[in-house]
């Protein structure tokens, strides 16, 4: 404790005028009461008999004029107002000495609601000191057997509030209070009601407050300073007890027990130090929560709370709507940042004291705006909403972010209309889900075909007749060859009924066999029957090499850009492939705000260099883009302030490069993954961490030609190692304020392993010739074979059967006697032409099956 928090309070403010108290420098500083004010005004001590100030208070209206209490050099306890006719031009208008009692360590005093007089409280005495011409001063012993700590009368002029500590037993005080009635006549004022307090016994064993009292309820030290505060338009009462570091809230129409009481932890004190109504409205409280150690009383912490007890109540579970210093309202650049006193002002004016006796004055910005303490005077000035807040009323607060499901617009938050909008706590504007698509690329590598064999390829291609699909309809071979065959049938029906009809030499009919017949590949230009057949060959074997073709140049699968429609499988592809994994080698932020952007190695950070910004969708979205360095690297992004975050999309991308004897090729980078929250209400969490882990895939390609060089393609293939769990986090006006920064880890990290992915040609284009040769005469052989049997089995058999039934049907026509006649007859007419339907064979080496079928003739 220092003079500045010794005995009192030493500031005081309406809206007009900030007066506050230098006892180190024996002035008081007067400080008009409007924004950007640099003027500071000064009255010395030596104008008064003072010689220590205890406090200082203003009227509740704006008038310029105080009235302090003080001690003279002699110990006496003094009174005394000082008005002003001017800007800075103050003159002491009265002072008064309360006689005939000794200096009073607890001596406080309050000013009415009217501003016409001035209530003392002393431990030895009471006072009345009319603020008008005569300046009467009016004294009573204390009989309310109460040492005050403080004391409000508030807007009204019948009744005070007073608490400090009351003597119960010769050697034990505990805190009280007292609802005092005010008497303006000269009648001596008496307790109404007592307020019931918390007492140590309350507190549970293992709490250190157990043990906590006053031995003399006059001692005085810094623990046991106390405030109160009243609000006659709510008719509530807040009384800090920062020993007990717990505030309580009580209606004037019951004081017997509080309807709210709110401690700021166990093991701690200074929770309650100051108290105020944070203007006349009487619905939202400040409380100075100061963190003191509990058994030596040092400094740990201070804040400024805001709590919203119309709305919220006041409980230990209500959270404050606003803490000062935050984020976006830091401390002044002037002040230290232990608090000892604030006062406030009826329309909503703060005023800050801290342990040097410097104040800040945060005035009440309208709506759309909030206060900005980041000045060079020791007062705010007003500054926009940020995006994604509002405000549509007065005050000191921040701006608040719109609830899920709404956006900010101008001074209110509007809904969010579209079916897929995108609008989490604090959104700027409705966008839609799909803005954060990740991108993926296509890393899949194709598995190698059913069937890699060409022969198969080739075989099930050209003899496969897929009538379910008019494309496969339309490329088989079948088709056309069954179109051949179908006009070779009709053109020799055409031959046999024209030689039926008409006998003997015919050009055309003649010429049309001739041409057949050179057409023959299977009985060597013998038969023109064979040449029909060698047509429905020779489409297969075109339709074989037209397959071939093309099917060779299905490779690589990179450099095919269409689908193979010369096959039924228009997916057909000359490739297979195979993959391997091996070893390598060992080797609602703007671009304007403070973007911070970090290399960590170890335990040092290195700045980097944001290589581009861009804000897009009416500034909703920033996108950053960061050259890292090296491939492994962990990197920190921190975004200031209290504004959140809704959704995020992390990912790299790199340019495409290709070596100079062009056989290794990087691939373009470009990936991401966007993380959003399934609850519209989360945010990200003030600090989270993402691991990317790397996996280079090569793909290596194999030459068409067994003379030329392999190829080979290299792309990252990325993974996410996140817990999902703790990247986002509830945020509501309670936490808002709390944030201070978005701090973003990012680690890359590089496996030792790669896939190397494998394509080579099922069938190189010497492996074609040969098989297709091979395909060439594997169908004359079957043709052949066909041709053959239908030789040695179908005429033959055909004959017979045909023999055979002619036999069977002279026999029955002539009687037993011309038996051995007929059968004769039909020896001497059916072996010329049994032997002109089969003629002798002569072995042909062309079809090796007609050697076997020799072999079995001969026999």
């Amino acid at each position: 404790m220092n003079d500045y928090d010794l005995y009192g309070i030493k500031i005081a403010m309406n809206d007009g005028l900030m007066v506050f108290v230098d006892n180190l420098n024996a002035a008081w500083y007067t400080v008009p009461v409007f924004l950007n004010t640099q003027i500071i005004c000064i009255i010395h001590f030596n104008e008064t008999t003072c010689n220590f100030v205890y406090s200082v208070v203003v009227p509740i209206s704006n008038i310029s004029s105080f009235v302090y209490n003080c001690i003279d050099l002699q110990g006496r306890n003094v009174i005394g107002l000082f008005e002003s006719n001017a800007t800075c031009s103050f003159y002491l208008s009265n002072e008064k000495i309360v006689s005939n009692y000794s200096t009073q360590d607890n001596f406080i005093i309050s000013i009415n609601g009217d501003n016409t007089a001035i209530y003392g409280f002393a431990d030895d005495f009471l006072f009345y000191y009319e603020l008008n011409s005569t300046f009467q001063l009016t004294v009573w012993p204390n009989s309310l057997n109460i040492s005050p700590r403080a004391a409000d009368i508030g807007a009204n002029i019948d009744y005070a509030v007073v608490v400090g500590y009351c003597q119960s037993a010769p050697a034990y005080a505990s805190d009280c209070g007292f609802i005092v009635s005010l008497n303006r006549s000269l009648s001596f004022p008496n307790s109404t009601n007592a307020f019931s307090m918390i007492n140590s016994n309350q507190f549970a064993y293992s709490d250190p407050r157990i043990n906590q009292y006053l031995t003399n309820s006059r001692d005085y030290s810094a623990q046991t300073v106390m405030s109160v505060s009243i609000s006659w338009r709510t008719r509530r009462v807040l009384i800090g007890v920062q020993s007990f570091n717990m505030v309580l809230l009580y209606s004037l129409d019951d004081p017997k027990r509080p309807i709210g009481t709110r401690q700021n932890g166990i093991g701690l004190m200074g929770f309650g130090k100051t108290v105020a109504w944070l203007d006349d409205q009487g619905e939202k409280a400040l409380i100075l929560a100061n963190s003191y150690t509990y058994s030596t009383y040092q400094w740990i912490s201070s804040f400024v709370h805001i709590y919203d007890i119309q709305s919220d109540g006041f409980s230990d579970s209500t959270q404050p709507i606003f803490i000062y210093p935050n984020s976006q309202q830091i401390l002044f650049r002037w002040m230290r940042p232990q608090f000892i006193r604030f006062v406030c002002s009826s329309s909503g004016n703060l005023a800050i004291f801290d342990d040097l006796g410097i104040p800040a004055i945060i005035y009440s910005a309208p709506s759309g705006t909030y206060p900005n303490t980041n000045s060079i005077y020791f007062t705010s000035n007003t500054v926009p909403c940020i995006r994604g807040t509002y405000r549509n009323y007065t005050g000191i607060e921040l701006c608040m972010p719109c609830s899920n499901d709404t956006y900010a617009y101008s001074n209110s938050c509007s809904p969010c209309t579209l079916s897929d909008s995108f609008c989490p706590y604090g959104a700027v504007e409705e966008i839609s889900y799909s803005t954060f698509e990740s991108i993926e690329q296509d890393q899949d590598y194709p598995e190698s075909p059913e069937n890699t064999v060409f022969d198969d390829i080739l075989m099930q291609n050209i003899f496969s007749f897929n009538t379910q699909s008019g494309h496969c309809v339309l490329v088989s071979p079948i088709t056309w060859v069954l179109l051949v065959i179908g006009f070779g049938v009709i053109l020799a029906g055409g031959i046999f009924i024209h030689e039926a009809f008409f006998p003997g030499i015919h050009i055309t009919r003649d010429g049309t066999k001739q041409i057949l017949k050179k057409l023959d590949l299977i009985g060597e230009g013998e038969l023109w029957i064979g040449g029909l057949a060698s047509a429905a060959v020779i489409v297969i074997v075109i339709s074989a090499y037209s397959f071939s073709n093309q099917y060779l140049h299905q490779y690589p699968i990179e450099q095919v850009t269409s689908d193979s429609s010369f096959a039924c499988d228009v997916t057909l592809r000359n490739a297979k492939f195979s993959t391997t994994m091996q070893m390598t080698s060992s080797s609602t932020f703007i671009c304007n705000d403070s973007l911070i952007v970090q290399r960590v190695v170890g335990s040092k950070l290195t700045l980097l260099p944001i290589s581009a910004c861009e804000t897009s969708h009416n500034d909703s979205i920033l996108s950053l883009a960061i050259a890292l360095p090296t491939q492994e690297v962990g990197i920190q992004l921190t975004l200031p302030g209290s504004r959140t975050v809704g959704a995020i999309r992390l990912g790299l991308s790199g340019p495409s490069m290709i070596s100079t004897d062009k056989r290794s090729t990087l691939l373009e980078l470009n990936f991401s993954s966007a993380f959003v929250s399934s609850s519209s209400d989360e945010v990200l969490a003030p600090s989270t961490s993402f691991v990317i882990g790397l996996t280079a895939i090569v793909n290596q390609t194999d030459p068409l030609n067994s003379d030329d060089w392999p190829t080979f393609s290299a792309i990252w293939s990325s993974s996410f190692d996140v817990i999902t769990d703790e990247l986002f986090t509830v945020e509501n006006r309670y936490t808002f304020f709390q944030r201070t920064q978005t701090n973003i880890s990012i680690t890359i990290q590089k496996s030792i392993f790669y896939v190397n992915n494998k394509q080579e040609p099922i069938a190189r284009q010497t492996e074609i010739i040969f098989h297709n040769l091979l395909f060439t005469i594997v169908v004359l052989e079957l043709f052949c074979l066909v041709f053959l049997i239908n030789k040695l089995l179908i005429l033959p058999l055909y004959h017979s059967i045909s023999s055979l039934l002619h036999y069977l049907l002279k026999k029955n026509r002539v009687g037993a006697n011309e038996n051995k006649l007929s059968m004769a007859i039909v020896e001497k007419f059916n072996r010329p032409i049994i032997r002109k339907s089969i003629p002798s064979i002569k072995p042909r080496h062309r079809c090796s099956t007609i050697s076997v079928s020799s072999s079995a003739t001969s026999q």
